[in-house]
């Protein structure tokens, strides 16, 4: 009678874990333990009581779950507003970040309103946040430590400084306003503009005051303004003053300045420099000096998640700004073409849509030839094809066997190539630009192996609880190849409803090079050498295990018959297996994909992943050296670089870089630059002596793609099949053209 009136109000009766319970024919204890992730369930009653909270519309209280446990999971983010470039990316940053450690954010804008933000203190004072971050625009900090219980340490006050801030965190201001004065000063510009908010900030007063202290003989004008009224004061401004330089102190005020020149001016449009979130891409109106909020706003969660137990903590820091980046201000012109080879790749993918940039800015025409990589070694074996091409994209695989032969020395031809050099680390060098200390090369699309798994399968409690009643061990991410293998069994037999579909990993079968890879990360994996002394052979015993690993990988896997690695990536990111390892360099369409918020990244089995990605170099007999070399400056200028990463491809200097927005495209960079100087690829003895790599993995990958035919292969006779060929071509591997 009760239900039937509150559903006639159009009040649903709140769901009880005892209707649970007697919906899925349980105790109310196993329902409780089911819901709170704890106690010993079995899989087929985890099941019941799931399917019964779910039918009967039953959602877990995450807050009750906190108020039980006593640990807040909220943090409160205090902004003036969202408009702002440098406010929207450090809030999506956050949220992103405290949303994967499963914290929850709430926003409040306060419009740099003193009289709004007041009522938002009064407004959070129930809440019990594990932090609070704030751009105020109160002028005492007192005004939250005196009205919010919450410890003080844990009130961390943004960019503006109120007076008795305890915690402040803030870009370098002082800085960038040396830093702008400097680069003002390389001008004859007299009159100088200054588009500011309000000096009563910390920031603002900061950046004025160190411009003012740096700047060389100029007329300075200076203008501040609010939120409320930057538009009229833009306008204010220009019409005042006729100016060479303009510089504000974020993308809004730039904006702003345009769009007063635009209606309310017949001046010409001086050059307009702006302080800017590291997300905005490259502009012919304005130049950007830039702070990378999205960084901040992911280290500050950071600390406040990893700072909550702490009793003595300081999220005080000043963080270093990134200042201006270099771009390639001019080009030379030419009524010219090149050619050049390389691979289908995202990378190729992404240099295609930007080409026409270079094309229009140098009048050079660009002559793509793609290939697939096999093709490539084919084209470079034969001395006369190769000779058609300016610039050739080699697999790193190759650089020590023919770099030699095919590349000039790019050290002295060119002062910005010579930079690009310099710039690039030891580990970068000797991999993918050296040979013997002699740069043939640059890297193009630099790679290592790494695993990618679906964390919301390797999560699920009935999928985890599964396995540990096949396996009595617990699903974790495999360390070994051993556990790799144990996984992908379980996957395999599993037909439970979670993953009924789904294999635990696929394997590519269509070519010897892309086996022998799969091959040589077990071989690595345990610890196994292919340069012995001066002979290329295998370790009997431990290359042994290694087919043992790969054939038992083999038989549990989703088997296609490819050549690359794109249908191997291709089946995960469409949700067909639960794991994929491979090279990164073709792993980024995962990030454009629909799983990317479930994806996990972890090293691969045995930590000694497989080098790998490309090169570029120019051609010895080109006659195109000058155009060539445009071509390779301008791919590598951080501009370039940009739109490449945010195509879907990758860079050297974008795979060395901090910035947020490429950490938040490929959160994996971080951990692959940490692991990258475990990476393999043998292909110099230790006296220098190169040898053919690829015609060594070749002859190991046609006897690997035999093994795995074989009902029950004899590995003794593999191992001696492979070490007899290597032995009968040991001179022709090692004995250059």
């Amino acid at each position: 009678m009760k239900d039937s009136l509150l559903r006639s109000l159009g009040v649903e009766k709140m769901v009880t874990i005892l209707d649970i319970a007697k919906a899925a024919g349980v105790s109310h204890g196993t329902v409780s333990n089911v819901l709170n992730g704890k106690g010993n369930v079995s899989s087929k009653k985890m099941e019941l009581v799931l399917k019964a909270a779910e039918e009967l519309g039953y959602n877990l209280n995450k807050n009750a779950k906190v108020l039980r446990s006593g640990d807040s999971q909220t943090i409160i983010i205090i902004l003036p507003t969202l408009a702002l470039d440098e406010f929207a990316t450090f809030y999506e940053s956050a949220l992103k970040e405290a949303t994967a450690r499963d914290y929850q954010v709430k926003l409040f804008c306060t419009y740099d309103n003193p009289i709004k933000e007041l009522e938002v203190i009064k407004e959070i004072i129930k809440e019990r946040p594990s932090g609070i971050m704030a751009v105020s625009s109160l002028e005492d900090a007192n005004e939250y430590y005196q009205q919010l219980s919450i410890n003080k340490s844990d009130i961390i006050f943004i960019n503006r400084r109120p007076l008795n801030a305890l915690e402040f965190i803030s870009f370098d201001f002082k800085k960038a306003g040396m830093d702008m004065a400097n680069y003002m000063n390389l001008f004859d510009g007299k009159i100088i503009g200054v588009f500011t908010d309000e000096t009563k900030h910390s920031n603002e007063s900061d950046f004025i005051s160190s411009f003012l202290n740096q700047i060389n003989n100029k007329n300075i004008v200076i203008s501040q303004s609010n939120m409320a009224h930057e538009y009229e004061n833009a306008f204010n401004m220009i019409q005042s003053t006729s100016f060479d330089f303009i510089i504000t102190t974020n993308v809004s005020k730039a904006v702003m300045l345009l769009k007063a020149y635009h209606y309310g001016s017949s001046k010409p449009l001086p050059k307009i420099i702006a302080m800017a979130p590291f997300k905005n891409t490259y502009s012919n109106e304005i130049l950007y000096y830039f702070q990378d909020y999205g960084y901040m706003g992911v280290s500050l969660v950071k600390k406040i998640i990893l700072n909550i137990h702490l009793k003595d903590k300081s999220h005080s820091k000043i963080y270093d700004n990134i200042g201006f980046l270099e771009k390639h201000l001019s080009y030379n012109k030419y009524e010219s073409q090149i050619n050049i080879l390389t691979i289908e790749s995202p990378t190729t993918k992404a240099l295609m849509k930007v080409i026409p940039h270079f094309e229009k800015n140098t009048n050079i025409r660009v002559n793509l030839d793609i290939k697939k990589n096999s093709d490539i070694f084919e084209i470079i074996r034969d001395d006369e094809k190769w000779k058609s091409y300016d610039i050739i994209r080699l697999d790193v695989v190759g650089l020590s066997w023919y770099g030699q032969k095919i590349y000039k020395n790019l050290q002295g031809l060119n002062k910005n190539l010579d930079h690009v050099l310099d710039n690039l680390p030891y580990f970068l060098k000797d991999y993918y630009a050296n040979i013997n200390d002699v740069t043939y090369a640059l890297p193009f699309d630099v790679s290592i192996q790494m695993l990618f798994y679906r964390k919301d399968i390797f999560e699920n409690e009935i999928v985890k609880r599964k396995y540990f009643e096949k396996t009595k061990s617990e699903l974790k991410i495999p360390k070994n190849f051993t556990a790799y293998n144990e996984i992908l069994k379980f996957f395999n037999e599993s037909d439970f409803d979670s993953i009924k579909d789904v294999n635990g990993a696929s394997m590519i079968t269509g070519n010897s090079g892309t086996i022998a890879t799969e091959y040589l990360l077990r071989y690595y994996s345990l610890k196994g050498v292919l340069l012995n002394d001066s002979e290329i052979k295998l370790d009997v015993d431990i290359a042994k295990n290694a087919m043992e690993l790969i054939y038992e990988n083999y038989r549990n896997s989703k088997v296609i018959e490819s050549n690359w690695w794109g249908e191997e990536v291709k089946a995960f990111v469409d949700g067909k297996t639960a794991m994929v390892i491979g090279f990164m360099n073709h792993l980024s369409v995962v990030s454009q994909s629909n799983i990317k918020d479930s994806i996990g990244i972890a090293n691969v089995p045995g930590d000694t992943p497989l080098l790998g990605g490309g090169i570029l170099g120019i051609t010895k007999p080109t006659d195109k050296l000058n155009e060539s070399i445009e071509f390779l400056n301008w791919l590598n200028s951080n501009e370039i670089s940009e739109q490449i990463t945010l195509l879907g491809g990758n860079s050297a200097s974008y795979f060395l870089s901090n910035s947020s927005v490429v950490q938040t495209m490929y959160p994996w960079l971080n951990k692959a630059k940490k692991t990258i100087m475990n990476g393999k690829r043998e292909n110099t003895f230790e006296n220098g002596q190169s040898i053919d790599l690829k015609q060594a993995e070749e002859v190991i990958g046609k006897y690997i793609l035999q093994l795995l035919k074989e009902e029950q292969p004899d590995y003794d006779q593999y191992v001696a099949k492979i070490n007899e060929e290597l032995e009968a071509k040991q001179e022709e591997l090692i004995t250059q053209y």
